[in-house]
């Protein structure tokens, strides 16, 4: 698969972390569950932890856990809002997402963070990806409560453009969980196929 870096942010030490922090081509194993997003299916790793979705647009969420048993977790997120209206796209373009998350995490100069964004297609679709490290402010879903500030993080993002409505995924957490987990993400991403949604029926 080829990979084609698109565009670079701010440069200085976080663009360096994020060029170098991992082998973004490990070939590492993704086992476990199948689960349906919109009309689309992606492979979960067994050691996610499922949790209670906080809102309609949050098609599943996840907890990965720390690299030490005293360490902080992470969170994956994947968001569907539907098939196009009109031939609109519900949930913004890729450009769009990619802007919003960047404009989350900030480096210590409190500017936006460096963000490394690549493009490739899997499956047919078209897929972005940022990898982001730095301060990030975490939105809480609380009328009236402010962002909460987590230094040392990253944030991974990616955008499938599908026909059937796009599906936006994002990893936030510690920076050295993020950048353990780069290469399991990536394979989570591209483990995308078609969702068969006439299975056939069974004989009796």
């Amino acid at each position: 698969m080829l990979w084609m870096t698109a565009m670079m942010f701010i440069a200085g030490s976080e663009a360096d972390r994020a060029l170098d922090a991992a082998d973004r081509t490990a070939d590492v194993p993704l086992t476990g569950p199948s689960f349906p997003v919109g009309d689309q299916m992606f492979t979960i790793p067994v050691k996610w932890k499922i949790e209670p979705v906080e809102s309609p647009a949050r098609g599943g969420q996840w907890l990965v856990p720390p690299l030490r048993p005293d360490g902080e977790g992470g969170e994956v997120v994947v968001f569907y809002f539907g098939p196009p209206v009109d031939g609109k796209v519900i949930g913004g373009s890729a450009k769009e997402n990619i802007e919003a998350w960047i404009g989350t995490m900030f480096n210590t100069e409190g500017h936006p963070a460096a963000a490394e964004v690549k493009h490739h297609v899997t499956g047919g679709l078209k897929i972005t990806q940022v990898v982001i490290f730095g301060t990030y402010n975490k939105v809480v879903s609380l009328p009236g409560v402010p962002p909460v500030s987590k230094s040392n993080y990253g944030l991974l993002g990616a955008v499938i453009e599908n026909p059937g409505g796009n599906i936006y995924w994002r990893f936030t957490g510690p920076e050295a969980l993020i950048t353990a987990n780069l290469p399991l993400f990536n394979k989570v991403i591209d483990s995308v196929k078609p969702q068969d949604l006439n299975p056939p029926a069974s004989q009796p």
